[in-house]
């Protein structure tokens, strides 16, 4: 990055930086914790090389009513469980007679579809700041679990024990 220190503007010395933004973008608003209606406004697989801790992942870009939060699904086997939770609220399945049960899938089949998705504001561990203080991270909202949308009237709530009839 070039700073220039001394410009002149109609005789008089200023001092500007051009700093560039590019890429910056706002804090994720912190969510109200529980159940919230999300749209998929985008996902974008984060390859190995490009993911920071050497593992693919798919990043989603979650939009409520209280603002948009990013999420992570992990390729990780055994860790895969909030993917295929998003997958199935989507409607896409494994095929039955697929014995590795994949399921195949593009931005198409998910982007501007509704789910539900229930949001827990975390805290990381503190830890210890350039200039030796204790920070203490600010809450951060996450989607922790993802079910099916159902819409009102559509039939019943997902995991009510109301009886449809």
């Amino acid at each position: 990055m070039v700073f220039y220190l001394n410009q002149f503007k109609e005789g008089a010395m200023e001092k500007k930086w051009p700093v560039s933004m590019e890429g910056e973008k706002d804090k994720a608003p912190l969510l109200t914790e529980g159940w919230h209606e999300f749209e998929i406004v985008g996902v974008k697989l984060v390859s190995e090389k490009e993911s920071g801790s050497g593992n693919a992942y798919f990043l989603w870009d979650m939009r409520s009513e209280e603002g948009s939060i990013p999420m992570r699904t992990t390729l990780i086997k055994g860790k895969r469980w909030l993917l295929k939770q998003v997958l199935l609220a989507c409607g896409i399945k494994s095929r039955e007679d697929d014995p590795e049960q994949k399921y195949a899938f593009g931005p198409e089949d998910v982007e501007g579809k509704k789910v539900l998705g229930r949001v827990a504001n975390k805290t990381g561990k503190p830890f210890t700041g350039r200039d030796g203080e204790l920070v203490e991270p600010q809450p951060k909202s996450e989607i922790v679990t993802v079910k099916e949308f159902v819409e009102a009237g559509a039939g019943p709530e997902p995991d009510s024990d109301k009886i449809p009839f």
